[in-house]
């Protein structure tokens, strides 16, 4: 009896293929689309940080939500003059909503090229346009809310498209092993 000599075929390594491919291309594209993602989901939150700014000379009026907080800022050779005690609030109901102090280091900012800082803090107690006035002799006062929310979610979508990419690295790795093994015999 003569054998006859079987011929082997290889197994397919489209699916090997098709992992390694899609795994490079999140590794790459993951952290792209994440940060832009991020800054376009920044814009709502910068208008809203724009919307809420005002100027306070010698009075201007916020709108707030209830717990919500604006910083008063001045110019930085001018806050010597400046405590949180000359600005009082009026709430939506002619109630007096609290004035605390907040250090320079609480938020600072450029407005027309020249460096501000904060000196009070204004929380709101209810809903409403918020009149503020400021005793500054002519010091120029800005009402400006947090920057919190302004990069929350910019970190949330940065962080996602981290994420994608070490999936990617993941499908790469797998791709290249099942790439690189050999045929089992049978």
């Amino acid at each position: 009896m003569t054998s006859t000599p079987q011929t082997q075929s290889r197994p397919s390594r489209t699916g090997a293929i098709i992992t390694l491919v899609i795994g490079a291309i999140l590794t790459i594209t993951g952290p792209i689309f994440g940060v832009l993602a991020g800054a376009f989901s920044m814009v709502p939150a910068a208008i809203e940080v724009g919307d809420n700014t005002a100027e306070i000379s010698p009075s201007g009026i916020v709108a707030l939500d209830a717990e919500a907080s604006v910083f008063l800022l001045a110019p930085v050779a001018e806050l010597e003059h400046l405590n949180h005690d000359i600005c009082s609030v009026t709430g939506p109901n002619g109630e007096a909503a609290p004035v605390s102090f907040a250090p320079a280091s609480a938020l600072n900012t450029l407005v027309n090229g020249q460096r501000y800082e904060s000196f009070a803090q204004v929380t709101a107690a209810t809903t409403g346009p918020h009149d503020i006035t400021c005793d500054t002799d002519s010091i120029p006062v800005v009402a400006v809310p947090p920057f919190t929310g302004l990069f929350g979610t910019f970190a949330w979508w940065s962080i996602g498209g981290l994420a994608v990419s070490l999936i990617g690295v993941v499908l790469v790795i797998i791709g290249i092993v099942r790439v690189a093994r050999k045929p089992s015999i049978q």
